[in-house]
Parts: C-alpha cells; structure tokens; sequence
C-alpha cells in the first residue's frame, strides 16, 4: 500500500537508489538480542588511522574522492539486524527484550501547591500496551468520520504540539498500523500549517489544547479534517474555567458547529481498548513521516522519510559511545519533535532501551528539567550551548574576586590537560569547579553531550568539556538525511569538526568555483558536500520540480552545505551555499562562519546576524546583548549606571552612538586572534536585547537564522547603518616585534 503522492514518475524515481538490508559484520541475523541492548562496536578515534577511506578510482570530473566509514569501506550499513528494518519492529524488539525497564517520564504537577515534582515514568511493556490502543483508537475514530480505511488506504496523522508522552505515543502508534504521521510546527504559522493538512488530504489532527481553537477557526478551510484529539486531558480541572463549564463544554461546541468531532487522548485510548483493530504492519518501503522543512521562502517542503531511512538513522546509535552496556541511559528530549533532529534522538535511544524525559514546560525551564531527571545524556543546538557558555564564564571566570581567580586557574588547567592527554575530568580541578558547575545546571550524571543543527565554535566546545567534564561532539545531518549522517568520535579531540560518514552514509565533495571552492584546494578540498545511502530521502511530497533539483542521475543529494574533509575523513562545515554572498570588492563572505566567532568569543553578545551586499566594502551586525556584561562595560568604558535587570533602561541606551562604539571595539578585540580578514570584520551595529526568535520569523525551530527573512525584517537599521558609515576600523594583522 503507497502513501498517495509520495511516488514519482520512473525518471524521478530512478534518482533514489533502493538499499537491500546491509548490517555489520559483526551481529548473526539468528541473535537473539538483534544488536539491540549492546553497541556492535565503538567506532573511536584511533591516532593516525583515518575514519574515513576514499574509495579508489571514485572521483569524477568537479567531484572529490567517494568517502566511507573506516570501519565500513566496503558496504552502506542499512539496518542494526534483518529483522528491524522499521520503527516498529526495531521498538517490540526492545519491548521484548526489556519489558520492565523504564520508558517514558514526565513530571507530576501538584495542583494545591502550583509546584512541579519529580518525573514518573511507564515501562516499554505499559507503553506498548497504550501504542496498541491508541493505534486501534485511530482507525476507529478516521473509519467512523471519514469511512477511510488503513487495511485499503494510507492516509495521514497530524501532530500539533509540544514534546510529550502522548505524542511519542501517537508516534509509535502510527508506525505500529502503517500510518503517517505529519508534525506540525509551532513556528510554521497558520498558512503554512493549512498548506500541509490540506496537502496531505488529512483526516484528524492530535493537538495541544492551546491549538485547537486555531485549528477550528481554520476549520472552513480545511476540508479534509474530520477530527481532532487533544493531548492534553479535556476534563484535567487545570483546564476548567468554572464548575460545570470546562473548556470541553466550550471546544466541543465550537467543534459541534464547524463539522469536527472533539476527542481526548483518553478517548482514543479507551475506544482502541474496547474495540481493538488488526494492525498492518509497516514494511521497510512504507512512509514513516513526512517531515516539512521550515524553509526561508514559499511553502514548506515535504521532506519523505521512509521506514527504512529510519532503520539506516539509527544504526549510528550503535556505532558511537552513547552509553555504557552496564548503564541505565536518561535523555532529556528537549529540542522540538516536530523537527527530525530530536525525532531520531528519541526513537535512537528507544532502540537501545534509554529512558527519556520531557520538558514540563517551554525551554526557559530546561535546567529546572535537568536539575530533576540527571541525565546521562544531552542532546542541544548551539544557541543552548552559547548561552550556557555565557551564563558560566560570566559566574565563574570572568568573575571578580577570588571565585574569578580560582576558576581561571582551573580552566587555564583544564585546558592544558585536556590538550595534551584528551582527558576532560581532573581529579582536584573537578572539586573546586567543575562539580559545582555540573550540579547547578543538572549535569551530575551528564557523561556525553551532542550537538547538532548548526555549527559550534572550537572555543566553546572545548569550554564546557572544560567546565562541565563531558565529553562533546558535534554532529551534522538535515531533515533530508534523517538527522545525523556523521558525528565525531567522542574520544577525538578534533573541536570544529563533525567527523566521518556513519557507515550508513557516503559523502563527496563538489567544485564551486564561483564561490572559490574546489576539490583541489590545499591542504584540504572543499566544496559543496553531496550525500548518498540508505539513510537518505525519498523525495519531496508532491513536489517532483523540487527533488529533480535536489538528488543527481546517480542518487547524490545536494545538501547546500560548504565544507571539507581533511586527511583523516573528518567533514568540516564552512557555510550554506545560499548564505554566501559578495562585497562590493569581490570578496565572498561566509556569514555563518563569522557569527559562530562573534558569539563564541563574548560574552557580551547573545545572538548577532552578520549582513553585506554587492554594493558596500563592509559588514554590519544586529547584535543581541547579555544585559550583565554590557552594563559592566557602560560602567568602566563611559562611566554609565546602568540596572542590567532593567530592561527600559538598558534599551535606552543602545541609540547611544558611543556606547554602540564602545560595544563593537569590545567584541572586535576578542575576534583578533581568529582569523578573521579585514573584510570579515563587522564595522557598524545596532544593539537589541533579543533580536532573533521563532516567534519574529528570524529562526527556524531548531534556531537556525532565516536569512532571507533577518535582511527583510532589519532592512532599515541595515541601511541606517550603511548611511552612518563605519563606527570603527579594524585590522586583522597583527604588529611587528620591535
């Protein structure tokens, strides 16, 4: 049975190659674990062996060398074991395997006292019993509103809001029927969020009660939507108004009268329970999901995931010391589950019998969170890396006093250490900083710490590997990839780099010589980074113009990503081939790069979007401020009192042409020792306290910067800035000894 309209004509089909069941040597197919509880090997970074191997003989013309996993040059590995080659075999096979372990967890809300408690979980065997429900609850309540039938026809299932259990839940329950869930952001807005349900022609939509009157004000425009179910419960007395009139009584109402039949979440459970359905079980070419990308203009794109790209995600989990074989793994899932990033996180630690816990809240409460559960693991973007950056060096080492003078020492030591054995833990340092640190923000059980979805700067990594003695490492993957396709070895001490392909993943480089990039470049090649394998895409939903342009003849996927491989396999990012653009004396500036450095090197910036034109010789930034840093600087640069807690009076002063200056030559001096040309140097600024969001349209939801979307929204400070002209001049080369 095919998902209508995620197939194409033969000559587009033909693009995306098809991969047989592939699995390590290493596991016997008639094992009776499948690969499941243990790791089949650690993949770690041995001194002077290459992670990953040109292929002889690969290159073409304007194409690098082929790479593949050291460990696995000679096959694309598509599946942990034969037998799990979808998200719900690879979930009963875990069920079985762990029937009592911990699953699923979130906090207890005490409603006398208005407080949070501690988080309780259900097992796999609990959860599998309430996947079986609610997977049947849907085929009831589609088949009764819309006579769709999933043993005739595949159909869709939105999902509309924020990480939960219930939405893990209704995950899983669509892959147990070969059903299609279908994420709806936050951020995507009305339009974009009608574009999809109509798109997918879909029946019934699992929402947060904050979303359903938004989708029932929409209802008039959504002609397919027959039923939505709330995740939260209608009947929870948080949620009532006053007795006898619940927001139940009001939605079911408002519901009654557009033609849409209202559900709680325990109604779809208890109909699954009393009226249990047959379930069609997924087969590896099934669609998973269908993930739409943000994007920074027009419709989103539909982006195909099939089962079996899900299968080739996960085996990275299998590869990487994510967790010991005598360890119980905790994960926060923290980042949004409507972006793939986390998605393959939690169905990643799923396949390996992790434990996972949700926000109880929005991110403002992550440390809250993390305070309560103690994860083993963490998985965050860079703006929460930045941030912890800040808020630690503000309170340990760019301290006054004593604390500020012990911390420097240690860090200073840390470093040393951290440089010359790799080691991250140090057993006096640790006493007088690190275990402070780690305790304050949660992190007492955090051996490992990820990051993905855009790049981190080398300082900073080593920063909180330094201050929080955790192992880091940056990934790199896109919703068309199924999240991560490569990721450093834990035990590398290689910072900036994403490391090699997973076994899952091939990668080459492409010339872009009208950007100066080509696979001959010294002492690395660089270019555009092509992708292909089993962990690939199947295409853009309903989008055939889209895909042709995105996947070659010979299967190789375009990711618009600038990097490059050096000597031992490790992939590099440098930007977005559509973020780069040129300054009026030729020069091609990579934005992305220089943001990275800003915000790494100050403590003093927040967030900052970089711009320049054909037109101008220079940059200009929009820089978000951290108010107890700038107000430090006010004081000892222009003598000014400034309260940083409030937030009048620090705005107040960013139209200050010289505080604007003193702030631009502060954060200009700590990028001096990066690298940067003179031309890569920001030369004027507007100062704001938090520029970039979601909710302004600058980000996406996993914080990446809309470029096209910064430039429009702060066209007129950067023309006011152009007209103003530079506020200082800068220098990158340094002065000769006398």
């Amino acid at each position: 049975m095919v998902l209508p309209g995620s197939t194409f004509p033969e000559h587009v089909q033909k693009r995306i190659p098809v991969y047989p069941p592939v699995w390590d040597k290493k596991i016997n197919p008639n094992s009776s674990d499948k690969g499941l509880i243990v790791r089949i090997e650690t993949i770690r970074a041995k001194p002077g062996k290459k992670q990953a191997i040109p292929i002889p003989g690969s290159e073409k013309p304007g194409f690098s060398a082929v790479y593949r996993n050291a460990h696995s040059p000679d096959r694309l590995i598509s599946v942990v074991h034969p037998d799990l080659d979808t998200v719900d075999s690879t979930f009963q096979a875990v069920v079985n395997a762990k029937p009592n372990a911990l699953c699923l967890g979130e906090r207890t809300h005490d409603q006398s006292s208005k407080t949070w408690g501690p988080y309780i979980f259900q097992t796999y065997s609990e959860i599998n019993e309430r996947v079986n429900h609610v997977a049947s609850g849907i085929i009831n309540i589609v088949e009764k509103h819309s006579g769709l039938e999933p043993h005739k026809e595949q159909y869709t299932v939105g999902l509309y809001g924020p990480n939960s259990r219930n939405w893990v839940i209704t995950d899983l329950a669509c892959s147990r029927t070969a059903l299609t869930p279908v994420p709806l952001y936050d951020t995507l807005g009305p339009e974009a969020s009608k574009y999809i349900v109509n798109l997918t022609n879909m029946p019934i939509i699992f929402a947060s009660i904050a979303h359903i009157p938004a989708l029932l004000a929409s209802k008039n425009e959504l002609p397919t939507l027959k039923a939505i179910v709330s995740f939260n419960d209608l009947e929870d007395p948080e949620y009532w108004e006053h007795p006898g009139h619940s927001k139940r009584d009001v939605l079911n109402a408002w519901a009654k009268s557009v033609g849409v039949s209202l559900y709680s979440f325990t109604d779809v459970e208890d109909s699954g329970k009393h009226i249990p359905r047959e379930h069609r079980k997924p087969k590896s070419n099934d669609v998973f999901t269908i993930n739409f990308t943000s994007g920074t203009t027009g419709n989103p794109k539909g982006v195909i995931l099939h089962h079996s790209t899900m299968a080739a995600a996960v085996t990275m989990f299998k590869y990487n010391d994510f967790f010991s074989d005598d360890e119980t793994v905790t994960f926060m899932s923290n980042l949004p589950l409507a972006h793939v990033f986390d998605r393959v996180n939690v169905h990643g630690m799923l396949s390996s019998g992790a434990r996972l816990g949700f926000l109880h809240s929005d991110a403002s409460q992550l440390f809250d969170d993390l305070r309560t559960l103690k994860p083993t693991a963490m998985v965050g973007v860079p703006r929460i890396f930045n941030k912890m950056c800040v808020g630690i060096r503000t309170s340990t080492i760019e301290a006054p006093g004593k604390i500020g003078e012990v911390t420097r020492a240690a860090y200073a030591e840390k470093l040393k250490n951290l440089k010359t054995t790799g080691q991250v833990t140090h057993p006096e340092l640790d006493k007088v900083w690190s275990d402070k640190v780690r305790k304050l923000l949660g992190f007492d059980n955090t051996r490992k710490v990820f990051s993905g979805s855009a790049p981190l700067a080398a300082e900073n990594i080593d920063f909180i590997k330094c201050a929080l003695s955790v192992q880091f490492c940056e990934g790199y993957g896109l919703t068309e990839t199924a999240a991560g396709i490569s990721i450093l070895a834990v035990d590398d001490n290689q910072s900036g780099s994403v490391g090699p392909p997973t076994p899952a993943c091939e990668v080459c480089l492409r010339d872009l010589p009208e950007l100066g990039y080509s696979i001959h470049d010294q002492p690395h090649p660089r270019g555009e980074i092509m992708l292909r394998g089993p962990q690939m895409f199947h295409g853009y939903y309903k989008n055939e113009e889209e895909t042709v342009k995105a996947v070659t003849e010979d299967g190789w996927f375009h990711t618009g990503d600038v990097g490059k491989i050096d000597d031992m396999g490790r992939i590099y990012i440098i930007d977005r081939v559509k973020n780069m653009f040129k300054l009026a004396q030729g020069e091609y500036v990579a934005p992305e790069r220089i943001e990275t450095i800003y915000s790494s090197r100050s403590s003093l910036i927040s967030q900052v979007f970089v711009d320049g034109n054909s037109f101008e010789t220079y940059l200009v930034g929009i820089v978000g401020i951290t108010p107890e840093p700038y107000a430090a600087l006010l004081q000892s640069k222009l003598g000014l009192n400034v309260n940083p807690k409030d937030l009048e009076a620090v705005q107040a002063t960013f139209s200050n042409k010289d505080v604007r200056k003193a702030v631009l030559t502060e954060i200009n001096s700590h990028v001096q020792s990066a690298g940067l040309k003179g031309f890569e140097v920001i030369k004027n600024i507007k100062l704001f306290i938090e520029p970039l969001s979601a909710d302004n349209g600058t980000l996406t939801p996993t914080m990446k910067i809309k470029r096209p979307d910064c430039r429009r929204i702060f066209n007129p400070e950067t023309s006011e800035m152009y007209e103003e002209g530079p506020l200082v001049e800068f220098s990158s080369k340094k002065k000769a000894k006398i």
